[in-house]
């Protein structure tokens, strides 16, 4: 029966056949779509420093829709320009959400660093009782994964202390220290990745830890804890220079019903958190604490103007968005 199973399966496979084409052949392929190209010389130019098949992401809402199926005809009147420009909008935006990221990432780092060593010391990260024991968790796919976080801290803190020359702190602690063989938390919080600031924090045993970082920023430690494994994904589509405007989040951040001291926004529960627009919102909120005066929404507002072709529909904003108190502009 297995076997019927794998012949039927293989039957309805096909084999990838589709041949690399030149510039000229790219554009001749668009133009019989039906896209118009005013400058064909312009486009070859742009086609030769970003390639088709990554523009090929953004030509997809200019092409027509037969019964709910895409086809790869462009709507009529659909241009070259409007294709580029929203490459460049989506290119932009990843830019000033990955500003803003960094100052979350900084703010997370100091908390962090700040209300462990006040309360266990410069090495607390050393300290395996203070993290929870590892974990087996079964995923998705059915598959398990252990997490240990204790044991990931130590693992990639000996990596960096050994071979890290690129850090003149590492160096030079390495240099002048021979006990503890670790550096102090300030600088070994320093030298990690961000997905590891989001696993201390969900992995810190003492639920009052948690509490002491995540009150920094106005949220419950379980909404703070999601809110980073978002930012995280996020950050690493904007470090890869994936698109962003108009995806569909794998990683869906938990939903704050309300807040006491941020202003945050006003009918959570029918805001769509796999969009992007919950996430934005996400970072205004923080971005209050962190930096109250950021021109964020300035910025946004402005970039959502200049280039009308992303539609915020397909970004999850809702109608009268910039009515909420969160993105007026005090």
């Amino acid at each position: 029966m297995m076997s019927v199973v794998f012949s039927n399966f293989a039957a309805i496979m096909s084999t990838y056949n589709k041949p690399p084409l030149t510039y000229d052949q790219q554009i001749e392929l668009l133009l019989n779509r039906g896209l118009i190209i005013d400058d064909v010389d312009k486009a070859k130019k742009t086609l030769a420093n970003i390639s088709y098949y990554r523009l090929s992401a953004y030509m997809l809402p200019f092409k027509k829709n037969v019964g709910g199926k895409i086809i790869d005809v462009f709507r009529y009147g659909t241009k070259w320009d409007d294709i580029y420009n929203l490459y460049k909008f989506d290119r932009k935006l990843r830019l000033l959400v990955f500003d803003a990221i960094e100052r979350i990432e900084v703010a997370v780092r100091t908390q962090i660093v700040y209300q462990l060593s006040l309360k266990y010391g410069s090495h607390w990260q050393d300290d395996n009782s203070i993290f929870l024991p590892p974990q087996t968790k079964t995923l998705r796919n059915g598959t398990t994964q252990t997490v240990d976080i204790y044991s990931e801290l130590q693992q990639h803190i000996k990596e960096q202390v050994e071979n890290n020359k690129a850090e003149t702190f590492i160096v030079h602690y390495k240099e002048t220290y021979e006990t503890p063989s670790n550096p102090p938390s300030w600088m070994c919080v320093e030298i990690m990745f961000f997905n590891h600031l989001s696993k201390i924090c969900s992995q810190l045993k003492n639920r009052a830890d948690q509490s002491s970082i995540s009150n920094y920023f106005s949220l419950p430690p379980r909404i703070f804890n999601s809110w980073l494994h978002t930012v995280n994904y996020v950050r690493n589509i904007c470090a890869h220079h994936s698109r962003l405007w108009n995806r569909d989040f794998n990683i869906v951040p938990e939903r704050l019903d309300f807040s006491k001291t941020k202003v945050w926004i006003s009918d959570p529960e029918t805001a769509k958190r796999s969009k992007l627009y919950y996430f934005l919102c996400m970072v205004n909120y923080f971005l209050q604490t962190i930096n109250p005066r950021s021109s964020f929404t300035s910025r946004l507002k402005e970039l959502l103007k200049q280039y009308p072709v992303a539609k915020i529909s397909a970004m999850g904003f809702p109608q009268n968005w910039e009515k909420e108190a969160i993105w007026i502009t005090k």
